[in-house]
């Protein structure tokens, strides 16, 4: 079977797991692109449903606020591999060689000539309920304390006081 491996990172040959974790590779080449990505930030909101990946996009414009821009690679390996926790993920427990890489200049660029395909499609914010808004915010704030964010100077933690003001917000009032 042919998976692939989205990274910003050039010249792989070998796709080697993390120690003490799994490589996580998928069979959906449209989903392995949104793992091309600024890694200190690692903000990725997809999944496949009945064969199509759905974006869902949490704060406006977060499509093109994360992807523009960005280049990298897909990188396809063959082999048999581990069933993930999604149908579409699976996992290698030890090194996979890689069999072909493709540069992808612009990760936006790519994903939006698969909107075109009809291989993605976008959830964008604006098309969000009131309600929902209110509840991704409620639970953004708890994932800020939680992740303990407002005390860190990270990329990270930047990015949610940019994009998430009203949870950042929301995350310094008292409990």
């Amino acid at each position: 079977m042919t998976c692939y491996h989205g990274s910003p990172i050039a010249g792989i040959k070998v796709l080697s797991p993390p120690p003490g974790r799994p490589l996580y590779l998928t069979d959906c080449r449209a989903y392995a692109l949104f793992y091309i990505r600024d890694l200190e930030i690692n903000w990725v909101t997809c999944g496949v449903r009945d064969g199509v990946v759905v974006y869902d996009e949490q704060f406006p414009g977060q499509l093109r606020v994360l992807y523009a821009g960005q280049s990298g690679w897909l990188y396809a390996c063959e082999g048999e591999f581990a069933p993930g926790n999604s149908p579409w993920i699976v996992l290698a427990h030890e090194p996979v060689p890689v069999t072909s890489a493709e540069f992808i200049p612009d990760a936006y660029e790519a994903i939006l000539r698969e909107i075109d395909a009809g291989t993605v499609r976008v959830d964008k914010y604006e098309n969000k309920s009131e309600e929902y808004l209110q509840e991704r915010t409620e639970g953004m704030a708890r994932h800020i304390v939680k992740s303990g964010w407002l005390e860190a100077d990270t990329p990270k933690a930047r990015f949610a006081e940019q994009y998430f003001p009203a949870a950042w917000e929301m995350a310094k009032a008292p409990p």
